[in-house]
């Protein structure tokens, strides 16, 4: 019985094969041209695929362009002229951590007016570097590192100044990625003032428990917006509050230092 059933089964496969092959004989040329048919598409699919991955990994690579990078060295023209007057370090330094010399710029306004000798009891310097935050820079950050430094010099005040900033925007903003640059500056910002715990309460919404980086860190964001623009409303209320001090202290300074 089991011999039967085999052998019934072979002659049907034999029989159906015989009939595939005649059909295919009779309509290979309809056979080819639906393979020519299949293989154009896929072609043209794979194509389509292949350009589509290409603008994926583009917009990937300009999506991980850091924020804050432009090397635009123009100065606001509201910017007084006592961080004016360190232009050339800022733009210099600016270039070596990859990050936007106006924001240097409107930083060091913020810290010390362009005052080199500026020393608010714990932090020192151009860029108002603690004590701590700069042996962690100098370690860290700073290219190449260093054991050996001056806070008060204005040269490496500006350099740990710039890394810094480079550093907080890369742990701040990048992982974010869909942050507007005036959004980074604020988070940057209250970083730099009050530290990274500072800057993640205020970008998950928790508040800034300090009136002084809350201020500080909005102040920064709107004298960036302003940078392009003739005058700066946000640097004329700093600059009433208390700026003033800095500014005339820093040109007092440069002044004796002529």
């Amino acid at each position: 019985m089991m011999f039967v059933l085999c052998y019934t089964k072979k002659m049907v496969k034999k029989r159906w094969n015989k009939r595939l092959h005649r059909w295919a004989r009779a309509n290979r040329v309809w056979l080819v041209t639906g393979v020519v048919i299949i293989m154009l598409i896929g072609g043209v699919y794979m194509m389509w695929r292949c350009d589509m991955l290409a603008h994926l990994v583009r917009t990937s690579q300009a999506s991980s362009i850091a924020p804050l990078t432009n090397q635009d060295s123009t100065l606001p023209a509201w910017m007084p002229d006592t961080v004016k007057h360190w232009r050339e370090e800022i733009v210099k330094q600016a270039k070596k951590y990859s990050i936007s010399p106006q924001l240097i710029a409107i930083i060091m306004t913020l810290e010390s007016g362009g005052d080199p000798k500026a020393h608010s009891g714990v932090a020192s310097g151009l860029m108002q570097v603690t004590d701590s935050t700069g042996k962690e820079i100098a370690v860290k950050f700073a290219r190449p590192p260093r054991t050996v430094y001056d806070l008060y010099d204005p040269a490496t005040s500006i350099a740990f100044g710039a890394a810094y900033l480079a550093y907080l925007r890369d742990q701040l903003c990048m992982p974010i990625g869909t942050l507007s640059e005036n959004e980074c500056v604020e988070l940057v910002a209250a970083g730099y003032n009050g530290g990274l715990g500072a800057a993640n309460n205020l970008y998950y919404g928790r508040g800034l428990t300090s009136i002084e980086t809350l201020s500080y860190s909005r102040d920064a964001m709107n004298l960036w917006r302003e940078r392009r623009s003739a005058s700066s409303p946000t640097f004329e209320r700093w600059f009433d509050r208390g700026g003033r001090v800095l500014v005339e202290r820093a040109r007092a300074f440069l002044l004796r230092n002529k």
